[in-house]
């Protein structure tokens, strides 16, 4: 059976479906909409052309820890993970190597996001005990602590 006609627009039909044959944890949208970055509950990261429907490149992954969180730099060329163990880690899109780690949370982060000029990351935890969390931000050049620890209630009614 047919849409309504007054659904039939690009906001609800598919322009295009990819056949994904493993578990998805973690999608980010990558610079120009035309690509697409996925981390399986196994542990890879695969980039997706979605324009061609097709993965690009081979996958790459994480194998010590387990990802928690990421997101890509303003110019697209490189995804900050949060990390079980505590760890930021910057990696370059196309050739899937770290480019940078850095440590010092002391529990699993959980958020990760750019500064809109891409010289900062900012890493989060939820602290479960007392209902704390705590953020860093980072120079992305030197990986120096910038701001933080800084503690915060988080929020919960």
């Amino acid at each position: 059976m047919d849409a309504p006609a007054k659904h039939k627009n690009s906001a609800t039909v598919p322009y295009k479906k990819i056949k994904v044959t493993y578990s998805i944890k973690h999608m980010l949208r990558l610079l120009g909409g035309q690509r697409i970055i996925i981390y399986s509950w196994y542990g890879q990261f695969r980039v997706w052309d979605l324009e061609k429907g097709m993965q690009v490149g081979k996958e790459w992954g994480d194998k010590e820890f387990d990802v928690m969180a990421m997101a890509s730099s303003p110019d697209g060329k490189t995804v900050a993970t949060g990390n079980m163990n505590g760890a930021v880690k910057l990696w370059n899109i196309d050739t899937g190597k770290v480019i940078k780690e850095w440590t010092k949370h002391i529990d699993r982060l959980e958020s990760v996001c750019w500064s809109p000029d891409g010289g900062r990351v900012v890493s989060g935890i939820l602290g479960l005990e007392d209902d704390r969390g705590t953020f860093r931000v980072r120079d992305v050049e030197n990986g120096e602590t910038i701001l933080g620890p800084i503690h915060c209630k988080a929020g919960r009614p």
